[in-house]
């Protein structure tokens, strides 16, 4: 298989349900376990999962003359040649660090903390120079697509470092055609898509459902002789600052972003200066209105920093619009009834593609999920487009549409 034999250092793996993702990531872990004295892991989303998934079936394949010790207690196997293999929950984060892993297997990676692999298993790799193969089913636009995308990219493949395969169950040998008919029937389309066709499927109940990568993203460069829109959200953790700029034709594109981790008003300012400060003029800000009234240590408000950090053009409503309108103002910008778009989105701006992609509502309502730390980003972008696009209450005989 093309997968297994792959030399790439870090492999990706985006699978159908039940195409055979747990036993290629079991055969995996036999290959790289007959080189001796290696340190290899196997890290699912949770302990638990990862007892579930594949503590069984790699006892039971192992062969009997290379196990010298088991213990079911930790999850770990000593073979005789000196190599371990462990089994590991993402979920604890701190039983993954400080050790050097010769390989890893990171199985149902969508349903990993990104941080997880970025900040603690990502350096396990680094002293050892070990590889890692990542293996999961979509779940929207997520880490894992992220993962895939480096896959996909031609000079990481070129160089030996990344590399990504997309694979449907239909192409599975384990699962009869009958079954993926009889899932086909009973499952809605955009499910099938994704569980079946491994497909990047985007979820449901999506608050910006219009946005689509593929017709938004693209090259939207900043242009310095136009207006200069920033939408700024006031959480601390991260600062959300989304630029955009009116252009001749209608449009609007989001040409630049920022995301500032525990930062505070005054750094935003100060990045915000370092990038246009000889364009000040150019720049409007369309702030959250609670700006105005979030007070600091010296009594100063967040708009009153921006007042004093030399940027004079705010524009915010004194009354908090509904979020629905705002909501509703940014999805008549990516795409109105009869198809037209007036919002489109440069491909640097990752954080602004995660937000429209992936902020949900909450089960069951129409209350924006705010838990996922998604929202932010856009609700930058829409301070602006509400505040210049409102959405306009529209009569017909006589009643508010």
């Amino acid at each position: 298989m093309e997968v297994f034999q792959s030399p790439h250092r870090f492999r990706v793996v985006v699978a159908g349900r039940r195409w055979g993702k747990t036993q290629l990531a079991k055969v995996s872990l036999i290959k790289y376990a007959k080189v001796a004295r290696r340190l290899i892991w196997y890290v699912a989303p949770s302990y638990r999962m990862a007892k579930q998934i594949m503590w069984p079936d790699l006892i039971a394949a192992l062969p009997r003359r290379w196990v010298k010790k088991i213990n079911e207690t930790t999850m770990s196997i000593l073979l005789v040649n000196g190599t371990r293999i462990e089994l590991k929950g993402a979920d604890n984060p701190d039983s993954l660090r400080g050790v050097g892993v010769h390989f890893l297997v990171m199985d149902e990676v969508q349903d990993i903390n990104p941080e997880a692999w970025s900040k603690v298993l990502r350096p396990t790799l680094a002293s050892t120079g070990g590889h890692a193969l990542f293996i999961g089913t979509p779940k929207s636009y997520n880490f894992l697509h992220d993962l895939y995308a480096l896959g996909q990219n031609l000079e990481n493949q070129m160089l030996g470092r990344w590399k990504s395969w997309q694979f449907p169950t239909i192409t599975s040998p384990f699962i009869p055609k009958s079954e993926i008919e009889a899932a086909k029937a009973d499952m809605g389309e955009k499910e099938f898509a994704q569980e079946f066709e491994a497909s990047f499927e985007t979820m449901s109940g999506r608050v910006y459902y219009p946005f689509d990568r593929k017709t938004h993203v693209g090259d939207y460069p900043f242009n310095p002789s136009l207006p200069i829109w920033v939408g700024q959200d006031f959480n601390i953790d991260p600062m959300s600052s989304c630029i955009l700029q009116p252009q001749e034709n209608g449009e609007v594109w989001i040409v630049n972003e920022l995301s500032l981790k525990s930062s505070n008003t005054e750094e935003v300012c100060d990045e915000l200066e370092r990038l246009y400060w000889k364009l000040m003029g150019n720049v409007t800000i369309f702030p959250d209105p609670a700006g105005g009234y979030r007070q600091h240590a010296r009594g100063e408000s967040d708009l009153d920093i921006f007042v004093q950090k030399g940027f004079k053009r705010i524009r915010y409503h004194k009354k908090h619009p509904p979020v629905a309108d705002r909501v509703n103002a940014v999805n008549r910008m990516l795409r109105t009834a009869d198809g037209k778009i007036r919002l489109r989105v440069d491909k640097r701006c990752k954080e602004v593609i995660r937000s429209l992609e992936q902020t949900i509502y909450k089960e069951g309502g129409r209350e924006v999920d705010k838990d996922s730390g998604f929202d932010h980003m856009a609700d930058a972008v829409g301070y602006p487009v509400q505040y210049m696009f409102p959405v306009r209450e529209v009569q017909v005989m006589g009643v508010s549409l």
